[in-house]
């Protein structure tokens, strides 16, 4: 009996990549032809975009960022996407923040030098293709070979995945996150999904 295992980025390029009619890759590393080398970059692209929404999945709440000792920057990870600010915590009168240069800068002061750690702040992180949940993954592969065929081939041709392929996948996607998360789905005539929080303090 054939065990089914999680999809990998492999297969995902893969996958793009016979959406022209490409023979599939035996690896990821080393040198890779033009077409396997912009089916990686599309996929990595396209995964930024749809991580950068903020899902369950990836979304870390109640996090302290520090000051730096040194000169009372908050310095961010490479791999932080969004930072949001507990309302209930820092007043919108106080604090507007912004990410520049993989600091923390502030718009109500207009400096990035802080006198105090941020507290109970949520975070939003780009995780790798591997950590995702595969509902997640099969919508970025979908939206990524159907971006990655019209860049190579042209809009107007005949895509393996079609506008209801990829508009499925994000539908199994919002319901995921609506089992996980604590969110109520509703369906909408002009758009897939309304999503919204249960709780009424919805931050926590």
């Amino acid at each position: 009996m054939t065990i089914q295992t999680r999809t990998t980025e492999l297969e995902a390029v893969n996958t793009i990549l016979s959406t022209i009619g490409e023979a599939p890759l035996s690896t990821l590393t080393g040198s890779l032809p033009v077409d396997g080398t912009m089916a990686k970059s599309v996929l990595n692209e396209i995964n930024r975009e749809v991580q950068s929404m903020g899902w369950h999945f990836n979304t870390q709440p109640k996090v302290t960022l520090s000051k730096d000792a040194g000169n009372s920057t908050i310095p961010l990870a490479t791999n932080i996407l969004r930072v949001e600010l507990n309302p209930y915590i820092h007043s919108k009168t106080d604090y507007d923040i912004v990410q520049r240069n993989n600091i923390l800068f502030n718009l109500v002061t207009n400096t990035s030098t802080f006198t105090e750690d941020l507290k109970d702040v949520k975070v939003v992180y780009l995780l790798d293709f591997a950590d995702i949940p595969e509902q997640a993954k099969r919508y970025i592969t979908i939206r990524s070979a159907r971006v990655f065929h019209d860049r190579t081939l042209g809009a107007n041709t005949l895509h393996k995945f079609s506008v209801e392929d990829e508009e499925k996948s994000l539908v199994i996607l919002r319901q995921a996150e609506a089992s996980t998360g604590d969110y109520s789905v509703f369906d909408s005539p002009d758009q897939i999904y309304t999503v919204s929080r249960k709780k009424s303090n919805w931050w926590y």
